[in-house]
């Protein structure tokens, strides 16, 4: 009789393989874990079939990964979900057995339910839990639905239903709510959302818990209503977050412990729970207290919330304070923090350990497990970015230094993906093999595996892309000018948003160039075979849609540039043809992002709309897909445009009228020989912005023949903008 850990990895094959699941056997093998509790799998191929075997169900999917990639030369991402098999499965004998030295795979970060899963229902989420298990995750941050016992607690405590349901705010939203940054911004909650949200985090954790996942569910770090505070005289400090602010509750004050015990029991009920917690109380606020003591009762009051529902609790804390506010966070304070917490009761996010890690500076976390972690994302910023290199080597590397002995995992904490799969890849090969030491030989199997053949145009183009945006030192991808909001200040050149892009820049790299040209010509060949008609759909098309828009975003960079400097110069003429070609390469970007479903703003509002239970949430709904992209917050919040994305019908209907209008008046003050007035620009600009918040439309879902192939796209590009790659 088989096992329900059993039943769920065959059900996995199933999703993933449909009927060629028969030719596979799964078998999770209980209480098999190795050497201290590590996840292993082996495959054995014979005359019966694939056999995959495994230490749980995240395992089994990971032993179908290796197959698929070693033996079939093929592999499932979220932009390939369905692998190409050959008609005979080979047969490689018995491999040997795969054990990874992390107990901790983790997977997402508290901001990815706002920029990427929002809106997700639970046929997406399906895909995805079916993606982590065959990357390996193990312990994915599971947020969905978290608003249900946090409305529960608060009306236990004493808040009405309206108050409570203002206070968290709309859906886009909720994960700064969780952080203790925001509340009440772009809502309130309806209570359809409420409901079915808690119903699809139900049906998330199920899954996950099934294949053997340990989720991580949510603690509580003292941020509460204002109004709550207030009705009980508690002690709470107001905290700063950009333009918003929050109440945060003093540890001593017994609403503190109330409370929180209150929405832990709550959502113990609602979901259950696998013993690890996720708690911020400072993630990007400055602490109200100075004094090493207090730091420590802080700490020792969020982890006292959890023993008190759950003895076993493990409080899972992201790192990102001690780099993004270290002249606050001192050794002395970092020590006094960390040491209040047993070693065993907590597990450290090294949030951004591929480009900025903290972890040698705290002296390996003291001594507690830690998970070196590859941030990668920022708000979902365009354009193509990673260092290889580092996320191959960077957790070995860590485990050998006596600094960073305790590290017990690895992870993707990404603020928002969809982009630059070969980085997640990588890190899934990383998460069984502890690095990867020949990342070149590596990039020739994922060239084959992802466009089923190897030729050297391929293998070339790939070993220019790991030599050029691969090989990043910088927090970012070059800066897109045309997400950044256009200005008449200064040089007339826009501040980049805050989402730590590296500075914008004109020339295109010689190597992306390269790139560029060998894809298209793969793509040509390919498109010529009879086997296959449309090229542009699969991997290939993604990649040369994503290698195409990084060019035209280094050539916009040099328009604008020359745009400004005609305006500056007041040489009419010259900015006219400039700004011309400015708009004409934003045009070309929407026209070529449209050929791509992952790449369309209608999607994204579709999804948001597709949640309502009545008109008027569908529309408060899509305020908050809309704002959360581009206002972000308060009509003149600093983070305007933090999310932006290279996205059709958003470089279309935004990004386009916004850099039109800047020409519109340069071009009117060059006509009448007035001066550029940059607040009166900004403000009516600012006020269009917040006009487009409140369209309504771009809800269709775009089929596979209402836009071009993305080959047909970069045909009529290309001749254009090859002046252009030098």
């Amino acid at each position: 009789m088989r096992s329900p850990a059993d039943r769920a990895a065959r059900d996995l094959l199933r999703r993933l393989l449909g009927g060629r699941a028969a030719e596979f056997t799964a078998e999770v093998v209980p209480g098999a874990a190795g050497e201290a509790g590590l996840d292993w799998f082996e495959v054995d191929t014979g005359s019966a079939g694939v056999a995959l075997r495994g230490s749980s169900g995240v395992a089994v999917a990971s032993a179908l990964r290796w197959y698929l990639r070693t033996a079939c030369r093929t592999q499932i991402t979220w932009d390939a979900p369905v692998p190409r098999l050959p008609d005979r499965l080979p047969r490689i004998g018995t491999a040997a057995r795969t054990t990874s030295p992390y107990a901790h795979r983790y997977h997402f970060n508290v901001c990815t339910f706002g920029y990427t899963t929002a809106f997700w229902d639970w046929e997406r989420w399906e895909r995805h839990i079916d993606w982590m298990a065959l990357h390996g995750v193990t312990t994915p941050l599971a947020m969905t639905g978290m608003e249900a016992a946090w409305q529960r607690a608060l009306l236990r405590t004493g808040l009405d239903d309206e108050a409570a349901r203002r206070f968290l705010g709309g859906p886009a939203y909720l994960p700064w709510n969780w952080l203790a940054s925001a509340a009440g911004w772009c809502g309130p909650l309806p209570q359809s959302w409420i409901d079915g949200h808690a119903e699809l985090g139900r049906r998330i954790l199920d899954r996950e818990r099934s294949l053997g996942m340990r989720p991580v569910l949510q603690g509580f770090s003292g941020h509460v209503p204002r109004e709550l505070a207030e009705d009980r005289s508690a002690r709470s400090t107001a905290l700063p977050w950009w333009d918003f602010e929050v109440r945060v509750l003093d540890p001593r004050d017994p609403l503190f412990e109330e409370f929180g015990v209150t929405l832990l029991t709550e959502q113990h009920r609602l979901f259950g729970t696998d013993h690890h917690y996720a708690a911020d109380p400072f993630i990007e606020t400055t602490p109200p207290v100075t004094e090493p003591a207090d730091l420590a009762r802080v700490a020792r009051a969020v982890h006292g919330v959890m023993t008190a529902v759950d003895d076993q609790a493990t409080w899972v804390l992201q790192a990102w304070p001690f780099s993004y506010r270290p002249d606050y966070w001192t050794a002395e304070r970092t020590r006094a923090f960390l040491d209040a917490i047993p070693d065993d009761r907590m597990l450290i996010l090294d949030l951004w350990a591929e480009h900025k890690p903290v972890w040698r500076r705290t002296g390996g976390y003291r001594g507690k497990p830690w998970v070196w972690c590859m941030l990668h994302s920022l708000g979902g910023r365009p354009g193509l970015y990673g260092h290889l290199d580092r996320i191959a080597t960077g957790a070995a590397e860590a485990r050998a230094d006596d600094r960073g002995s305790s590290l017990a995992g690895v992870g993707a904490s990404m603020e928002a993906f969809g982009g630059d799969p070969v980085l997640y890849e990588l890190l899934a090969d990383v998460a069984w093999q502890g690095g990867i030491g020949d990342v070149r030989a590596w990039l020739a199997n994922w060239t084959e595996a992802r466009y089923g053949r190897r030729t050297p145009g391929l293998l070339r183009a790939w070993e220019l892309l790991h030599d050029t945006v691969y090989a990043a030192d910088g927090p970012g991808p070059p800066g897109s000018v045309i997400v950044c909001r256009p200005t008449l200040r200064g040089d007339l050149r826009p501040e980049l948003p805050v989402h730590l892009a590296a500075p914008a820049s004109p020339t295109v790299p010689p190597g992306l160039a390269e790139a560029w040209t060998l894809l298209v010509n793969e793509a040509e060949q390919e498109a010529d075979k009879e086997t296959e008609k449309d090229e542009g759909a699969g991997p290939l098309g993604r990649d040369l849609c994503d290698v195409t828009a990084q060019v035209l975003t280094h050539v916009a960079c040099g328009q604008q540039r020359r745009a400004a400097d005609a305006a500056l110069a007041r040489d009419a003429d010259r900015f006219r043809v400039a700004v011309t070609a400015l708009l004409t390469t934003i045009e070309d970007l929407d026209t070529l992002l449209a050929t791509r479903p992952e790449h369309r703003l209608a999607g994204w509002l579709a999804d948001a709309r597709s949640w309502a239970a009545t008109p008027a949430e569908a529309d408060l709904y899509e305020a908050n897909a809309r704002r959360i992209l581009t206002l972000w917050g308060h009509a003149r919040s600093e983070l305007h445009d933090y999310s932006g994305r290279h996205w059709s019908g958003l470089v279309r209907s935004f990004y386009l009228p916004r850099w039109q209008r800047w020409y519109e008046h340069i071009a009117h003050a060059l006509e009448t020989g007035s001066p550029y007035r940059a607040e009166e620009f900004e403000t009516s600009l600012i006020d269009w912005e917040e006009h487009w918040t409140t369209l309504r439309g771009e809800t269709a879902r775009p089929g596979p023949d209402t836009a071009g192939t993305t080959l047909d796209a970069v045909r009529t590009l290309m001749p254009r903008y090859r002046a252009h790659r030098r």
